[in-house]
């Protein structure tokens, strides 16, 4: 499956390499949590500050994220790109056992996506939507997705532009068992995303 989803990963991103105008948009931001929820099972349990829950967590997980997208234009303001991302937890973070002996803590999410980018001139300012999402790894064992949509306004410099956006992102994650025939459970992040964007024009 994994293999599968990046194989049509990289076909979406070459299917752009078809179109007129090549663009690369690095953002960067805080993920204000605003709800965390778990579902356990009975092979999957979920811990915060060393506490068992199930359903919302006492305290909103927020992250540290980025990404890169390479992307095409292909219409005017509209472009279709792929890339890498990635999220770092730093407040609420939350540990599951799966069947070992001890909790493991969540450390970092890494993401498979596609962009759709739309940007409205009014020189010099601009303004700009973006929807993101994808596949997406909970430290590389649970698979799950990803998906952001958000809007911002930018202030353009022939073709390098610096934007500052927000918007609503939520992560989704199965969270599988030790044993191969157990139950598995489903973790949960709702944020608002506060971004910093560079777009690069070529």
């Amino acid at each position: 499956m994994k293999k599968f989803l990046i194989l049509a990963l990289m076909a979406t991103m070459a299917i752009t390499l078809s179109f007129s105008q090549l663009g690369t948009d690095v953002y960067v931001g805080y993920n204000l949590g605003i709800k965390t929820t778990a579902t356990e099972s009975d092979d999957v349990k979920f811990f915060q500050d060393g506490t068992g829950f199930t359903g919302a967590a006492s305290q909103s997980t927020s992250f540290i994220d980025l990404g890169l997208l390479v992307d095409y234009e292909i219409a005017d303001g509209f472009s279709l790109g792929g890339g890498v991302g990635g999220a770092v937890p730093i407040m609420g973070k939350v540990s599951y056992l799966t069947g070992g002996a001890s909790e493991t803590a969540m450390t970092y999410a890494l993401d498979g996506i596609i962009g759709v980018n739309y940007s409205y001139p009014l020189e010099p300012v601009m303004l700009k939507a973006n929807l993101i999402g994808g596949v997406s790894f909970l430290d590389l064992n649970h698979m799950g997705y990803m998906v952001k949509a958000k809007f911002g306004i930018g202030y353009d410099i022939g073709g390098f532009t610096i934007s500052l956006g927000a918007g609503y992102e939520l992560r989704n994650y199965t969270i599988k068992p030790t044993e191969a025939d157990g139950t598995p459970g489903a973790l949960s992040f709702n944020s608002i995303p506060i971004e910093l964007g560079i777009t690069l024009r070529f």
